[in-house]
């Protein structure tokens, strides 16, 4: 191999037949005048196209389709094969090794005679990086087939978004970052929109996983209910404010009525219900009232009694060593849908402002169907002071605000063609967008491109390895259930 040509970060390399390199792998431009090195990552393999290369296919053409002789004394043809074949790598520069330290800064132009050209490996890149790996988490595997590992702090106090397009892997991945942060006793709390992350209880031979007792499972309405008096007065101001669209002049009188429940020490439902009644100053304002009252009561999250009530802070304590608390939405209605992801927002960071529980992960899955910015804002901004990291799981990138993905630390980008979301994306990342662009357009199922402080802000492509938990989320399918029931007959 053979630099070409360089332009600002952009480098160009000729690479002979034998040579193979794949989009995606990382190249090293050592020159041996200097001993410096340049980390060059190849985003584009094409055909070089020399002067004269179209005639010379065109004759080779010619010759074969009628049959001619072609007499070449001089074994020209072995030569000319080569170069037809002759490859151009198109590259992003990532930086440059001297002193054996990886740097960003390039300020030295490599010869193009006295330079040698190699593959690297993501363990030969992560020595020059200096990384240890505190909590080691493997993913996948690399294009050169090495085992690729992050590591779970770089997670830790970050905001990650896993997207791609439909059955591309993204839920996959997700389950093997949850299961491995459950296990380094990490507490996790995942919006699981199609009841599919209680499956992590079982093995693939419906046996119980490795971290069985680690996962709880939490149905609205029925294990998953709260009291007023547990969310408490802001809470309860910011359901009423965000998830019900209640004006400024009906949310101030629900709070007069919530001090009054306070004054009698009966702050319920039932009461609440009772105080509404008893409203007579302004019709309009009491029709707001009952209206928000009924959907507080249809949404089935809100009980009377203390004891079916769920706490946080208590069932935190109940697993020391961590756990996954899967909230199942796929039957809640989109209204209860976002009173409850708001309650659970906003019921964390209260403990959190008050230190009464750990730092907690949030896995949002479809986050498309209840992402609401107003929401959303102070755990994406101001996240790392409340302790609530934050992961996005979605097939529709263009759904989320801006502000998400400028916050973003991480991103696993799973396959996309569809050009406006590979635009977006690409202006977000750290990355470039020819690298985004190129790369993602052709990923097979279960591969990504790995951007962000995970990777030191160096782009890899890493294939997912499989994990060993049942599988729910697939998609489900009408001649597959066909032929099943077929079998049993």
């Amino acid at each position: 191999m053979r630099i070409l040509s360089k332009s600002g970060d952009e480098i160009k390399i000729i690479a002979m037949p034998n040579e193979k390199v794949d989009r995606g792998e990382y190249l090293l431009i050592e020159d041996e005048t200097s001993g410096n090195k340049i980390l060059t990552q190849i985003y584009e393999v094409s055909y070089l196209d020399p002067t004269g290369i179209d005639e010379e296919i065109l004759r080779d053409e010619v010759f074969s389709s009628e049959k001619i002789t072609h007499i070449d004394p001089n074994n020209v043809s072995s030569l000319l094969t080569m170069i037809k074949d002759a490859r151009l790598l198109k590259g992003k520069i990532r930086g440059s090794i001297v002193d054996s330290r990886f740097t960003n800064e390039i300020i030295w132009l490599p010869s193009r005679v006295f330079s040698t050209i190699k593959k690297v490996s993501f363990s030969e890149i992560n020595k020059y990086l200096a990384k240890n790996l505190k909590f080691p988490v493997e993913i996948g595997t690399t294009s050169l087939g090495e085992k690729f590992y992050v590591d779970a702090s770089d997670l830790d106090g970050s905001l990650t978004i896993i997207t791609g397009k439909k059955e591309s892997g993204k839920s996959h991945l997700a389950k093997l970052l949850l299961s491995e942060l459950v296990k380094l006793g990490a507490y996790v709390f995942v919006f699981d929109l199609n009841n599919e992350y209680n499956g992590m209880m079982y093995d693939k031979s419906n046996n119980f996983s490795d971290i069985y007792n680690r996962i709880v499972v939490l149905e609205p309405g029925n294990n998953l209910v709260f009291t007023l008096k547990y969310i408490g007065k802001r809470v309860f101001t910011e359901i009423l404010t965000h998830a019900l669209d209640t004006p400024a002049i009906t949310v101030r009188e629900f709070l007069k009525i919530w001090d009054s429940m306070n004054e009698e020490s009966d702050v319920s439902i039932r009461n609440l219900y009772t105080k509404i009644l008893e409203y007579k100053n302004n019709e309009m304002v009491k029709e707001a009232l009952i209206s928000r009252y009924y959907s507080i009561v249809a949404s089935k999250l809100f009980a009377n009694s203390e004891y079916v009530n769920f706490d946080i802070k208590n069932n935190i304590s109940l697993k020391p060593n961590g756990a996954a608390f899967v909230m199942e939405m796929a039957k809640v209605s989109p209204l209860a849908r976002r009173m409850l992801v708001q309650i659970i927002l906003s019921k964390l960071i209260n403990l959190l402002e008050e230190n009464q529980i750990p730092p907690v992960f949030m896995f949002a899955e479809e986050a498309h169907l209840y992402f609401d910015q107003t929401y959303w804002e102070d755990a994406i901004t101001r996240m790392r002071h409340f302790g609530i990291y934050v992961t996005f799981i979605t097939n529709q990138p263009d759904s989320l605000d801006p502000t998400v993905y400028r916050q973003a630390d991480n991103i696993f980008l799973f396959n996309f063609i569809n050009e406006k979301d590979l635009e977006m994306i690409s202006q977000a990342s750290t990355a470039d967008s020819e690298t985004v662009k190129n790369l993602v357009r052709s990923l097979p199922q279960k591969k990504c491109l790995v951007i962000g402080r995970v990777v030191n802000n160096l782009p890899f492509l890493v294939s997912v390895k499989e994990v060993n938990y049942k599988t729910l989320g697939t998609t489900k399918r009408f001649f597959d259930i066909k032929k099943e029931i077929e079998k049993v007959k």
